[in-house]
């Protein structure tokens, strides 16, 4: 017998209705004022910072998730969402230390945002705060190096301090 349309073969695919991510929820009146509409793109991005907001991906390890989830984007769509959720401040941006990348991560969720101190896993990218009751010592090491800079004829905008490892959990299962 030849197949017929009602086979499953020749079922064509239905796009997966999918609930758009609590992140998007919350943060909707951002998007709306930055022109941003709620793509699949959008929306599966927001998805992965939902399952960890403590994760500071680079653009191509959120390209690698995007596509073991069944969400492949373009890498230029990708950069462009990226930069348009940082300007909507959905999402925030730092320069990896050494790395010379872009790390993103959810404002608030993560220590880096009110530059105080932090440890940044190598392994596992998630960063810890260091940040005491008294952040004098943070506060006199930044002083230190925008002097320094300014010695130097240059104008710092901000200090970011991080000490680089291996976290506790990472070191705990061998991944190093």
């Amino acid at each position: 017998a030849s197949p017929r349309l009602s086979d499953p073969v020749f079922q064509p695919a239905m796009p997966r209705p999918a609930a758009p991510p609590p992140l998007a929820d919350a943060c909707a009146p951002q998007l709306r004022a930055a022109g941003l509409r709620r793509t699949r793109a959008l929306q599966a991005v927001l998805a992965l910072f939902d399952e960890d907001a403590a994760w500071t991906p680079t653009h191509a390890q959120l390209a690698e998730r995007l596509v073991a989830a069944g969400e492949p984007v373009n890498a230029v769509t990708l950069y462009r969402l990226l930069e348009r959720l940082v300007g909507a401040g959905v999402l925030a941006r730092r320069t990896a230390a050494g790395e010379r990348v872009w790390r993103f991560h959810r404002p608030g969720a993560t220590p880096g945002d009110d530059a105080g101190p932090l440890f940044e896993c190598d392994a596992c990218h998630h960063q810890f705060p260091l940040a005491e009751d008294d952040d004098a010592a943070a506060r006199a090491v930044a002083a230190a190096l925008s002097r320094l800079v300014a010695r130097q004829g240059h104008q710092a905008a901000r200090v970011d301090l991080a000490v680089h490892g291996t976290c506790a959990d990472c070191r705990g299962t061998g991944r190093v």
